[in-house]
């Protein structure tokens, strides 16, 4: 007994014991971190059936037709460059519940595949869209499609924990925060359900992420800590690229972003300016050859354009944008998943907007001149972006530009939001990350539950319980009440991890770092 009390007195006398135990608990609470995100991909993965991301039928018709014709997946039509003949469930074809919330994804048992037999003329082979995305996914591509989709959505949320967590652990820990936090808490419920999706603003919403976080930190770095940042900035770069033209330009802004907040430090961090020059080139060369980039040139628009002048679409658009920019969070019309025809209760909205907002009026209070131009590039990027696209095309908000098409910049947003002369500005209390972590679980819950119960009965059933009555479920999965519950449980301990992490980066500050140092000099950073 009294052995053990010296060997504990021991241990609170010997600040390298401290810190070898503090270490060891911090692996752990990371572990368990990571764990529950990759769990929780996995719940969203499962959440809704085949073909129910925004225009999955072009999308999976891409995948399985991306690296041209093969026997099981695609082949072509003798003379005819436009259409394919593709699996009936990658179609198109089983997304019989579109745009009645009613109707459940049951509609869709009967349909079965017997090879590339259907036809269509929806799919990436003309080249709108870079061809990366598709590509990576067609390797995942088996004899079961749906089997083949649930996993391309692991893969793609198993993709945002993997760059996410290395960018975590390369970031210095006092910047740890703008890895994962910016995202975390503009996530529900679209950021959910997109990255854990087939639809390529996965890839676009996750380059986001991780471009200018990488290369910010990678500008008071050395050694392997600042190759890591730079690799995952032109890594980060890359996949935006290559799911969207508007990746492209989004990896463009955020390395532009962060030259212009890093302008004192370029000459004297040749590696981290090289890899800006990597990225912007990659990015470049994306966007130009995709043909979805017209987008910006109006080339591109499902809806009869309004016969108003451009002055008046300005104007009008301009009332508007808050749409896009709340829809992340299920606001208005156009804040459903699925086709948009997932609608979320008033609970989820109002959580995740008051978490989102309490964290940058937090963030914010800490202002120094590279973070109010970041702000301000950022703010009017949220702003021309969608109001180009909008004007370009003649449409007004609610016709063609989806909230999507804006998280990404969100994401920048908030994250810039949160960046500090030395760390992350966000700091929270015990009490506010109490709350915020419960605001966030309470809505994340509701809204898992609300996406699965559209699909697994519609809405014309209700009840906590999502086993009962139901009328579709994958046959390989656990029982939905289960996915939900182990589901929401884990982000529950994601949200707080991430939190909690925060709060502990924000009051951090190593005493051993020099204040003349190039890393903690405020002026420029």
């Amino acid at each position: 007994m009294r052995g053990g009390l010296r060997l504990q007195r021991a241990r609170r006398a010997d600040p390298a014991a401290r810190r070898t135990s503090g270490a060891k608990g911090g692996a752990v609470i990371a572990l368990a971190g990571v764990v529950a995100a990759l769990v929780t991909m996995v719940a969203w993965s499962l959440a809704s059936p085949v073909g129910a991301s925004p225009d999955d039928d072009y999308h999976l018709a891409s995948i399985w037709c991306a690296r041209g014709d093969k026997p099981r997946d695609c082949q072509s039509v003798d003379g005819n460059e436009v259409q394919k003949y593709i699996p009936l469930v990658a179609s198109g074809g089983t997304i019989c519940y579109f745009g009645d919330p009613a109707v459940s994804a049951g509609c869709q048992d009967d349909l079965k595949d017997r090879g590339p037999d259907t036809l269509t003329d929806r799919g990436n082979w003309t080249g709108s869209y870079p061809p990366l995305f598709y590509q990576t996914l067609s390797f995942l591509t088996l004899d079961d499609v749906r089997v083949s989709v649930v996993l391309m959505r692991i893969a793609n949320g198993g993709l945002a924990v993997v760059l996410l967590g290395a960018l975590a652990w390369a970031l210095p820990r006092r910047r740890r925060p703008l890895a994962t936090v910016p995202l975390l808490v503009t996530s529900v419920p679209l950021a959910w359900f997109v990255l854990a999706s087939t639809n390529p603003s996965a890839w676009a919403v996750l380059g986001a992420a991780v471009t200018w976080p990488a290369l910010y930190g990678a500008f008071e770095t050395r050694g392997r800590r600042q190759a890591a940042l730079c690799a995952l900035t032109v890594v980060g770069a890359t996949i935006s690229a290559g799911s969207r033209a508007d990746g492209g330009l989004f990896a463009i802004m955020a390395v532009v972003l962060v030259l212009l907040m890093r302008v004192r430090r370029i000459r004297a961090n040749l590696l981290p300016s090289a890899t800006a020059v990597v990225a912007m080139a990659i990015a470049a060369a994306y966007f130009l050859h995709a043909g979805h980039s017209d987008v910006l040139n109006g080339a591109i628009t499902d809806q009869a354009a309004l016969p108003w002048s451009r002055w008046q679409l300005i104007l009008i658009n301009l009332g508007g944008l808050p749409v896009l920019w709340l829809g992340p969070f299920g606001f208005g019309p156009l804040g459903g998943t699925g086709w948009l025809d997932v609608a979320f209760p008033a609970l989820v909205i109002a959580s995740g907007i008051g978490v989102w907002l309490l964290s940058v009026s937090t963030a914010v209070r800490q202002v120094f001149p590279a973070k109010a131009l970041g702000l301000a590039l950022t703010a009017a990027a949220l702003v021309v972006y969608p109001l180009y696209l909008l004007v370009q095309t003649g449409v007004v908000v609610g016709q063609g530009v989806q909230p999507r098409y804006i998280l990404p910049l969100l994401v920048m947003f908030t994250g810039v939001a949160m960046l500090g002369h030395r760390g992350a500005s966000l700091s929270l209390s015990r009490g506010p990350a109490i709350a915020a972590t419960a605001a966030l679980t309470v809505a994340h819950s509701i809204a898992l539950h609300v996406q699965m119960r559209r699909y697994i009965t519609g809405f014309d059933v209700v009840g906590v319980n999502l086993d009962r009555d139901g009328e579709w479920w994958w046959t390989f999965a656990p029982a939905p009440t289960l996915v939900w519950l182990v589901g929401s449980a884990s982000f529950a301990i994601l949200a707080w991890v991430l939190l909690r992490d925060t709060a502990v980066a924000s009051t951090s500050t190593p005493a051993s770092t020099p204040a003349s140092t190039p890393a903690s000099t405020p002026a420029s950073a």
